[in-house]
C-alpha cells in the first residue's frame, strides 16, 4: 500500500469535481475506458429499497492501467502519457482524454470512487485498486498488486457515497445525451460498445439525418490558421439542442446552446478544430463567445448551421406536400398556371408546414378535418397574409363538434360560398347603420342630393324594400315603366306616346322594381315604384299627391287597365306631416296607405326611413344572432366609403367629422 498525493493546488481539484450535468461525470470515465482501448464500457446503477441509487460502477474490457504507471497517472495532474501520445497504444485508436482530469468528475457524483485495475503482466493477468474521497482529493491509495483471477484485463470504477437522488441519470434523457457525446466517436469505431443501466446506447438507431461541411479558413489571434468543420446529426427523438465545441477528431470538450431557429428539427452539432483543443487546455473555452477566438469560429458555425436548416426545411417541405397529395389534403391540383400561382403555392407549403411542426393534433385529425384545415389556409394566404393568423386561429380552436360540423358543411357547400353568404349578411348590417348615420345626421340631412346621391346609393341597395324586388329600371320616365312592364309580360310596342300626368307633364320616378308573384299563370306581375325625397324633406301633401299622379297615370291608361299587374307606389322621406300621418292612418287599412283600388291592383302609401331600416333590421336579425355580428358606427361608414365613397356628402367622407356628436 502506497500514498499518492497530487501535486497541484486543492482549490483547482475542487473546481475539477464540479460538472454542470452528472451525466458528464459518466462521460468521462466512459472515455477514460475507450482510451484505455476497451470495445465495450458498461454503466451499471444500483438502486435502493427506494428506487434511489445507492452505488455506480463503470466497467470496461480495456487494457487497465499497469501497476508501473499509476504513480506517475495519478501524482502529475496533466503528466500523463496521453499528451504526446494521440492515439492509444494497442489498438491505435484516437485519443479523447489528453490532462488526466478526467477521474476527478467522479466526485461530482459520490464521496468515495475506487478504481480496480487488472493488466497483462508476467504472462498473466495482475489487479491492485485505488481509492480516494471527496474530503481528500490529492490523496490516493494506491493498494499492493496481486495475481487476478479474473483472466480479462480491464477497469472497474465503483462510485459509493452518492450525493444526491440525481434523477437525470435515471431518466431515458441520459441515453440520449451519451448518445450525443459519443456520437462521432462511435461512428468511426463501431465496434464499441456502450451499455448504460442496460440499455445500449446507439447513436445510430435514433440518428435521422448526418452531413459534414468545411468551413473557410481563419485566422486567429496566436498567428496560427484555423481549418474548421462541422457535422450536423438530426436525432429522430425530442432532445435539446446543442453545439458541441469538439477538438480536430471530433471528441467533445464543452456543449453550448446553438443559438439559431430551426423549427421542427432536433439536431446535435459538432464544431471540430485542432485549436479548440489548445483553448481547452487553457481553460479559455469555456468562455465561449467572450473569447475572441472562439467567437469566430462560433459565427462560421452559426452560418452554416442555418444554411443547413433552410435547406433540410425545404427537403421536409417537399416530402410532406407529397405526402398531403397522396391522401387528397393537399388544396392544389396540378402545377401552377402563373409565377404568381407558383409564389403562392410556396408561401402555402411554408404555412401548412408550420402547422404540421408546430400543431401535434393536426397530424392526428382524421382526413376530413385536415382537408378543411388546408382549405382554410390556403383561403387565408389568397385573402392576404394580415388575414392568415386570425383565420387558423377562428377554425382550429373550433371545438371537435365544431369542426365536424364545418367539414360536414364543405361537403355540400363550398367555403367561398359560405364567406360570401356570412359577408353579404354582414354588409347589409353595416349599410342599415350607415343608412341611420345618412338620413337622420344633421349634417348629413343638410347636405345629402335626392337624386345624385341618395338615389344612386339606395339603387345598389334595393333589397332594403324587400327580398322579392329586384332592380330593373333606375331614373327612367314613366312611360319607360310602362315600357318595362309589357317587356316582362313578353309584348313590345315600338311606338308609343309617353305617360302623362292630368296636368299634361311626363312623371320621373327614382327607381322602379318588379317581382313575379308565385302564380299559376306567369303573366302576373307586381312592381313597386319609389319616390325618394330628401331627408330634409318632409312627406307632405303636395308629395302624397305626386305619387298620386303616379298611380292615376298607370291606372287610367288603356294598355294597362286590363292587364294581370299590381302596383305599389311608395314615396319615402325621413319624416311625414301630422296631415299626411292622418291622411295615411285610416280605420281599415294598413299604416301608411292613402289609396287602394277597388280591385287591390294599385296602392299608393308614404314609408319613412325608420320604417324601411327597422322592418330590414328585423329581417336581418335571426341571422346577426348566429353571426354575432355587430355593426358599429366606424365599421358601417367604413363600409359605406369603400362602396359609395363618390355618392356620399362631404360629411361622411370626412372621418373625423362623422363621429357621434359632430
Amino acid at each position: 500500500m502506497q500514498t499518492v498525493e497530487v501535486e497541484v493546488r486543492s482549490d483547482h481539484l475542487e473546481t475539477l469535481s464540479r460538472v454542470k450535468k452528472p451525466i458528464f461525470a459518466i462521460a468521462e470515465l466512459i472515455w477514460n475506458g475507450l482510451d484505455a482501448d476497451a470495445t465495450q464500457v458498461r454503466v451499471e446503477l444500483e438502486r435502493n429499497e427506494l428506487d434511489g441509487i445507492k452505488r455506480i460502477v463503470i466497467t470496461d474490457n480495456g487494457v487497465g492501467l499497469a501497476y508501473k504507471d499509476a504513480v506517475p497517472a495519478f501524482k502529475n495532474l496533466g503528466g500523463s502519457w496521453k499528451r504526446t501520445d494521440h492515439r492509444t497504444r494497442k489498438g491505435g485508436r484516437l485519443l479523447h482524454g489528453r490532462l488526466g482530469k478526467g477521474r476527478f468528475r467522479a466526485f461530482a457524483i459520490g464521496k468515495t470512487v475506487k478504481w480496480q485495475s487488472r493488466f497483462r503482466s508476467n504472462g498473466g493477468v495482475e489487479e491492485y485498486s485505488i481509492i480516494s474521497t471527496h474530503t481528500s482529493l490529492r490523496t490516493f491509495q494506491i493498494g499492493d498488486v496481486e495475481q487476478s483471477r479474473n483472466s480479462k484485463t480491464g477497469m472497474e470504477v465503483e462510485i459509493t457515497g452518492i450525493t444526491s437522488s440525481f434523477p437525470s441519470l435515471t431518466d431515458a434523457s441520459a441515453v440520449q445525451e451519451l448518445a450525443e457525446n459519443l456520437a462521432p466517436y462511435m461512428a468511426q469505431y463501431r465496434d464499441v460498445e456502450v451499455i448504460y443501466d442496460g440499455k445500449k446506447i446507439d447513436p445510430a438507431t435514433v440518428r435521422d439525418f448526418v452531413a459534414d461541411y468545411p468551413l473557410s479558413s481563419v485566422n486567429l489571434s496566436d498567428g496560427s490558421i484555423a481549418t474548421p468543420a462541422l457535422t450536423v446529426i438530426e436525432w429522430r427523438v425530442d432532445t435539446e439542442r446543442k453545439l458541441f465545441l469538439c477538438d480536430a477528431d471530433g471528441f467533445t470538450l464543452q456543449e453550448i446552446p446553438p443559438g439559431i431557429h430551426a423549427r421542427g428539427f432536433n439536431f446535435s452539432a459538432y464544431l471540430k478544430c485542432r485549436q479548440l483543443r489548445d483553448l481547452d487546455e487553457r481553460g479559455s473555452l469555456m468562455l465561449a463567445e467572450l473569447h475572441p477566438d472562439v467567437k469566430v469560429l462560433l459565427d462560421l458555425a452559426k452560418a452554416k448551421l442555418k444554411e443547413h436548416f433552410r435547406s433540410r426545411a425545404a427537403q421536409e417541405a417537399a416530402k410532406v406536400v407529397q405526402d398531403w397529395k397522396r391522401e387528397g389534403t393537399y388544396p392544389f391540383e396540378g402545377d401552377p398556371k402563373s409565377p404568381v400561382e407558383k409564389a403562392e403555392q410556396q408561401v402555402f407549403d411554408v404555412c401548412a408546414l408550420s402547422v404540421y411542426q408546430y400543431l401535434p393534433e393536426f397530424d392526428q385529425a382524421d382526413v376530413r378535418s385536415r382537408k378543411l384545415a388546408m382549405r382554410l389556409l390556403r383561403l387565408a394566404i389568397e385573402s392576404g397574409p394580415s388575414a392568415t393568423q386570425k383565420i387558423l386561429k377562428e377554425v382550429l380552436e373550433l371545438p371537435p363538434d365544431k369542426q365536424e360540423e364545418f367539414a360536414a358543411l364543405l361537403q355540400r357547400t363550398s367555403l367561398a360560398a359560405i364567406v360570401t353568404a356570412s359577408k353579404v349578411v354582414a354588409d347589409r348590417l353595416n349599410f342599415l347603420r350607415a343608412l341611420e348615420v345618412l338620413v337622420f345626421s344633421a349634417a348629413s340631412k343638410r347636405e345629402l342630393l335626392e337624386r345624385r346621391q341618395l338615389h344612386r346609393i339606395i339603387a345598389d341597395q334595393t333589397w332594403i324594400f324587400g327580398e322579392e324586388f329586384n332592380l330593373t329600371v333606375d331614373d327612367q320616365s314613366l312611360r319607360e315603366v310602362l315600357v318595362q312592364h309589357l317587356s316582362l309580360l313578353g309584348e313590345q310596342d315600338e311606338v308609343f306616346d309617353p305617360v302623362k300626368r292630368e296636368d299634361g307633364s311626363t312623371g320621373i320616378v327614382d327607381l322602379m322594381l318588379s317581382r313575379r308573384i308565385p302564380h299559376p299563370r306567369k303573366e302576373e306581375l307586381e312592381h313597386l315604384v319609389v319616390e325618394l325625397k330628401r331627408p330634409s324633406v318632409k312627406i307632405d301633401g303636395p308629395a302624397l299627391d305626386q305619387i298620386d299622379g303616379y298611380a292615376d297615370a298607370v291606372a287610367n291608361d288603356p294598355r294597362f287597365r286590363d292587364t294581370k299587374a299590381r302596383w305599389v307606389f311608395w314615396v319615402v322621406s325621413t319624416e311625414v306631416t301630422d296631415r299626411v300621418r292622418s291622411r295615411t292612418n285610416q280605420a281599415g287599412r294598413p299604416p301608411g296607405i292613402s289609396f287602394i283600388s277597388s280591385d287591390a291592383r294599385i296602392t299608393v302609401c308614404c314609408k319613412t326611413w325608420g320604417e324601411i331600416i327597422n322592418e330590414s333590421s328585423a329581417r336581418l336579425s335571426f341571422f346577426q344572432e348566429q353571426l354575432r355580428y355587430t355593426a358599429d358606427r366606424d365599421s358601417a361608414l367604413e363600409y359605406v366609403r369603400q362602396t359609395h365613397a363618390k355618392y356620399l356628402p362631404p360629411s361622411l367622407l370626412n372621418q373625423d367629422q362623422t363621429k357621434p356628436g359632430a
